[in-house]
C-alpha cells in the first residue's frame, strides 16, 4: 500500500518544465494520503463527506453572454484581516494577476472544492478571484438556446475573459481549471485568439485528455456506481429542470430543433447513452465519436501556446493517466504534467481531521512559479 507514497513525477522538455523542477519544493516531497484514502473510490468518499467549506465571502456577479445567455460569474474574497496577515507573511503578491476559476462540472461556486481552491489561492498572494460558473448552476435559469457551454466557438472562457480585461486592462490573467473546465481551458487556449499578451498561462488538474477511452472504463463496477450513476443523475436533471416559464420554453424549442427526446435522455444509463442522446446532437455532430474528438484534450494540446501545468493523479479512474500522450508534452515545451501516484479524481486527500486537500498547495504553488515564470521569461 505505501507503494502511493511517492514524490510527483514531471514530464515535459520545455523551460517552464525546468523552471518548475528546480524552483518547486514541493516537487521533491512525497505526497502521502492517509491509509484510509489509498484508494480513488475512499478519496472520493471522505473529500466529498467531510471536507468543510472555507472561511471564504462570495460577491455575486452575472455575466451576459453574446448569444443571450447569462452564467454566474462570481468574485470571492475573505475576511481582510485572515487575508492581510497572509499576505504580510508572503514573500510576495500577485496583485497584477486575475485568477479565473472554471470548476467541473458538478462544481461552482456552491461546492467546497471550488472554495477551498479560491480560498488556497487568495492566502498564497491572488487578490482577485473570480469563478466562471457554468450554464444553468448557481441557480441562474438557462436564457439562451446554447444551454451548455461547449467547444470551440461556443466556449464561454473567452466571454469571461473578456470581462476581465476590461475591468482590468492593466492585469494579467491566469486561468485555473478543474476537469471539465480545465478541458474547456485547454480548448481556449489550443485557438490563435489566447496569444493575446493577457493571458500568463494555466494551472489544470484532474483533467481527462482523452473521453473515449474514458467512457468505456468508467461505465461498470465501483467507479460507476460511486462516481458515474451520480454524474448521470445530476447532468439529466440540470438538463431537464426549469426555474422559470421562459426557461421552458426555450429548452422545449431547442430540444424540437435538434431532434432530441427528453424521455429518452432521461433513461441513460451509461455516459455514451447521454453523449449519443443529447451531448452531440446538441452541438450538432452524429455521434459520441465525433463528440470525444471534438473535446478531447489529446487532439487540440499541440497548439498550447502558453504555458500550462495539469496536476493528475495516476489512479484517477476518470482521467486514465495511459491517455496522457507523454510524447506530446516532450514535443510542446509549454505543456508540463505534474503526475502524482495517489489522489483519485478531484480528490487528494492530504489530512484527515479536518480533511484537506493535496491541490490545496500544489495548485498555489504552480500558480505563484507560473507568475514568477512568466514575469522573468517576459512572456
Amino acid at each position: 500500500m505505501i507503494r502511493k507514497w511517492k514524490k510527483p513525477t514531471l514530464y515535459g522538455s520545455g523551460a517552464f518544465k525546468h523552471f518548475l523542477e528546480t524552483r518547486s519544493k514541493l516537487i521533491h516531497e512525497k505526497y502521502c494520503p492517509p491509509l484510509t484514502c489509498l484508494n480513488p473510490g475512499m478519496q472520493f468518499f471522505v473529500r466529498t463527506k467531510y471536507e468543510k467549506a472555507p472561511p471564504v465571502q462570495i460577491v455575486k456577479e452575472k455575466l451576459s453572454l453574446s448569444d443571450g445567455g447569462v452564467v454566474a460569474f462570481d468574485r470571492i474574497t475573505t475576511d481582510k484581516d485572515e487575508l492581510y496577515n497572509q499576505l504580510c507573511y508572503s514573500c510576495d503578491t500577485f496583485e497584477d494577476y486575475v485568477v479565473l476559476i472554471s470548476p467541473g462540472l458538478r462544481e461552482s461556486t456552491h461546492s467546497v472544492k471550488a472554495l477551498s481552491m479560491a480560498h488556497s489561492l487568495l492566502l498564497k498572494g491572488f487578490p482577485n478571484i473570480f469563478v466562471l460558473n457554468q450554464r444553468g448552476s448557481c441557480s441562474i435559469p438557462m436564457m439562451s438556446k446554447k444551454m451548455s457551454c461547449a467547444f470551440g466557438e461556443w466556449n464561454d472562457t473567452r466571454e469571461g475573459i473578456a470581462n476581465i480585461e476590461s475591468r482590468f486592462p492593466e492585469k494579467k490573467i491566469l486561468l485555473v481549471g478543474a476537469c471539465l473546465g480545465a478541458m474547456f481551458i485547454i480548448d481556449y487556449l489550443s485557438t490563435e485568439e489566447a496569444n493575446r499578451p493577457s493571458i500568463a498561462g494555466a494551472v489544470l488538474h484532474s483533467c481527462n485528455w482523452e473521453l473515449k477511452t474514458t467512457a468505456l472504463k468508467v461505465e461498470s463496477g465501483i467507479n460507476y456506481e460511486l462516481f458515474i450513476k451520480g454524474l448521470l443523475k445530476d447532468t439529466i436533471n440540470r438538463i431537464s429542470k426549469y426555474s422559470t416559464e421562459d426557461e421552458r420554453k426555450i429548452k422545449d424549442e431547442w430540444f424540437n430543433e435538434k431532434g432530441i427526446d427528453m424521455d429518452y435522455v432521461g433513461q441513460s444509463k451509461s455516459m455514451w447513452d447521454l453523449e449519443n442522446r443529447f451531448l452531440a446532437p446538441l452541438i450538432d455532430l452524429p455521434n459520441p465519436e465525433e463528440y470525444y474528438k471534438r473535446v478531447s484534450p489529446i487532439y487540440k494540446c499541440h497548439k498550447v501556446n502558453k504555458p500550462l501545468v495539469v496536476i493528475n493523479s495516476r489512479d484517477d479512474f476518470m482521467a486514465p493517466f495511459e491517455n496522457f500522450n507523454l510524447p506530446e508534452f516532450n514535443k510542446n515545451p509549454n505543456l508540463t504534467l505534474w503526475s502524482t501516484a495517489a489522489g483519485g479524481h478531484v480528490c487528494f486527500v492530504d489530512k484527515l481531521f479536518p480533511v484537506t486537500s493535496y491541490l490545496d498547495k500544489a495548485v498555489p504553488e504552480c500558480a505563484r512559479l507560473l507568475c514568477d515564470f512568466v514575469e522573468k521569461e517576459g512572456c
